[in-house]
């Protein structure tokens, strides 16, 4: 299953908790994709680290990623990349699309917001800017 995982530039500081993004075609069968360990409602978890003094934490008040595929399995579906801030009370954008490269590029191009400072405003702009799918 890992060779077939996207390949994420992730820059330091961050810690992936769950990788199941999958850079596979969906198998369907029945209707229903038989391949959905990369077609689950949880298939990214992307977490903010900081040093407390005595070793790596995860950033709870700080930017987190997820992504998954909805509805489950349902080759009709679609992924939703959301990025959030300090938990699911602080959606900050969501982007859903059906291509996977696009979802590929758009997490990477969120780290290089995240990186660059852009505050929460800035990065929901800059989303709309890029002509992305954002709800």
């Amino acid at each position: 299953m890992y060779e077939k995982l996207f390949s994420i530039k992730i820059p330091g500081g961050w810690a992936v908790t769950h990788h199941a993004f999958g850079d596979v075609d969906p198998v369907v069968n029945d209707g229903v994709i038989v391949n959905d360990e990369f077609y689950s409602e949880d298939l990214l978890v992307i977490e903010p680290l900081r040093f407390d003094g005595g070793g790596w934490v995860v950033d709870q008040s700080g930017y987190a990623f997820d992504l998954g595929w909805y509805p489950e399995a349902n080759p009709e579906g679609f992924y939703r990349l959301t990025l959030l801030k300090g938990g699911w009370d602080d959606v900050i954008v969501q982007f859903q699309s059906r291509d996977r490269h696009q979802v590929h590029r758009l997490i990477e191009q969120c780290f290089s917001w995240v990186a660059q400072g852009a505050g929460d405003e800035e990065i929901a702009r800059q989303a709309n800017l890029n002509q992305l799918t954002v709800v």
